[in-house]
């Protein structure tokens, strides 16, 4: 992951655009093991490997006079958690109080219903200004995957929400860095994810910030 940081520094170098990278230190095995508990989950190893390894959360950020920019806060482990806990409190975190709220602006409830008890075990790391967020799923048969958590899902669509970006953490990161960390042009996630993940050779990225692999 560090290469791929210095790859998209010197892609942006001679464009004059300077990589702003902060990494955290890097989490313990103490860390670990007290989110385990407070969560009550066990954490996939592909996440517990990059903040064990690599750093405990991360910033970066560059912006082009013209308009293209990067921004990605990615948080602690212990913040995550924090997160992850506090959704479940405003959540419909039972299913007696998701039954009588019923989901009535989505096409399928039922499916809803679902959706609502499945998000009671994401992880939080990146919340979009929005209120969107990316997530680490920590539900069985998904645990690792990094999903697109949208804020208004219950507002209307399907009634699915969590929407699968990359099979896990590290493989999101080292794609992403293949267009500079750069966000689509029109700032919205769900437009580049496709039914295998991010679609990384759409037009919604900027070619200036492609690199090849």
């Amino acid at each position: 992951m560090l290469k791929a940081f210095e790859r998209v520094r010197n892609h942006l170098s001679p464009m004059g655009i300077k990589l702003r990278c902060k990494l955290n230190p890097k989490a313990t095995t103490r860390d670990v093991d007290n989110a385990h508990s407070r969560l009550g989950l066990a954490l996939p190893q592909s996440y517990v490997e990059f903040v064990t390894q690599v750093a405990n959360g991360f910033e970066l950020s560059w912006r082009l006079k013209e308009g293209p920019f990067a921004s990605f806060e990615m948080a602690s482990l212990d913040a995550s958690t924090d997160g992850m806990l506090g959704m479940r409190e405003w959540r419909f975190y039972d299913d007696a109080a998701a039954a009588a709220y019923g989901f009535p602006y989505v096409d399928d409830s039922a499916l809803a219903m679902k959706t609502n008890k499945l998000m009671h075990n994401w992880l939080p790391i990146h919340a979009e200004g929005n209120g969107d967020n990316f997530s680490i799923n920590l539900n069985a048969g998904a645990c690792g995957k990094l999903i697109f958590d949208q804020h208004d899902w219950l507002d209307g669509g399907t009634g699915n929400n969590g929407f699968v970006m990359s099979s896990d953490l590290p493989s999101f990161l080292e794609s992403w860095a293949n267009v500079c960390f750069s966000q689509p042009k029109g700032l919205w996630w769900k437009s580049v994810i496709g039914s295998d993940g991010v679609t990384w050779n759409s037009n919604e990225f900027d070619n200036r910030f492609r690199i090849n692999p």
